[in-house]
């Protein structure tokens, strides 16, 4: 289905601006008009153009119509953000040409100035006007363990030992005590000591990061945020919770919130309406595959838990 949405009376945007048509798969599924202001693209709702895939950063990049062209910044995504074939550097503008295609995730991205726009206007026929825009659909997520890698275990090194003499350490002295071998000798007893320590804080922000850290590590990052971390659970699964935990407290209380809570600790997506016959209440529908370790119960604690405090749920899990 393509759609189309921009300006404030909804329609297709004037033929004198600038558009953006957003495709998947070669089918185009939204375009939007650009103007001089910054438009945020991310997976996360409150971007303005809303990219809805796991391979999506939730914040991936910014665009802004200037006089010289279409301005393409990538802001610190993780799978980055490329023109044709040449990935952008994080952080610094670029300016992209109208024939060349911006691909973020899998959606490819094209834009054609106001003079094309005219162009293009003038020789097609009238398009009957579309319904005002809706809110994003909801794309599911496949599951997490087909998102994520295999993360082997993580190694582990003994800490390098000092050996030899002289001690590194003889070298903060005065001259004068450069040549005691006896100095020296005692300073490498410091040196083992202080040097696994040391090597240890210039590395310290590997621990205090979920993709980094070591496995043992994380029900203690977890207890930062007031998580419990089921130890059966893959380690990849235990990761991405803690990574995704900020944002999904952003979205606690909203359907959005409450899919994403569910996606990430089962790696199945659930179904959320809202039951036209009972106000405030929600109905969640699943589907279990074979196999599951899923239980239906700590569904249930996952929907308490998030859901609004004044709606209630219907839950219906199929197998």
């Amino acid at each position: 289905m393509t759609t189309e949405s921009t300006g404030p009376e909804g329609g297709l945007p004037p033929p004198g601006t600038a558009q953006l048509t957003v495709s998947l798969e070669g089918q185009v599924i939204r375009t939007i008009s650009l103007t001089e202001q910054v438009l945020s693209v991310g997976r996360l709702p409150d971007n303005a153009v809303v990219l809805s895939h796991p391979t999506v950063s939730r914040r991936h990049a910014e665009l802004r119509l200037a006089p010289s062209g279409l301005v393409v910044t990538d802001v610190g995504s993780g799978s980055g953000t490329f023109a044709g074939e040449t990935r952008l550097l994080p952080n610094r503008p670029v300016v992209i040409e109208s024939e060349t295609p911006i691909r973020i995730g899998p959606f490819m991205l094209t834009w054609a100035p106001a003079s094309i726009r005219i162009e293009i206007a003038a020789r097609s026929e009238p398009i009957p006007e579309s319904p005002p825009p809706q809110a994003p659909a909801w794309t599911p997520a496949p599951p997490v363990e087909d998102i994520l890698p295999v993360i082997p275990a993580r190694p582990t090194y003994r800490a390098p030992v000092a050996q030899g003499a002289p001690s590194r350490y003889v070298q903060d002295l005065p001259s004068i005590f450069h040549d005691s071998d006896f100095l020296s000798r005692i300073l490498l007893i410091f040196e083992s000591i202080w040097e696994p320590l040391e090597q240890r804080q210039d590395h310290i922000p590997m621990y205090y990061d979920s993709r980094t850290c070591p496995a043992q590590f994380l029900p203690w990052l977890a207890g930062w945020l007031h998580l419990s971390l089921n130890r059966h659970w893959p380690e990849a699964r235990r990761r991405r919770l803690l990574r995704e935990a900020m944002d999904l407290y952003r979205w606690r209380g909203t359907a959005y919130g409450l899919t994403r809570m569910i996606e990430v600790c089962t790696g199945l997506t659930p179904r959320i309406t809202e039951d036209p016959g009972r106000p405030y209440t929600f109905r969640i529908a699943m589907t279990l595959p074979a196999r599951s370790d899923v239980r239906r119960e700590f569904i249930e604690e996952l929907v308490v838990a998030h859901k609004p405090a004044h709606v209630g749920y219907i839950l219906e899990i199929a197998a």
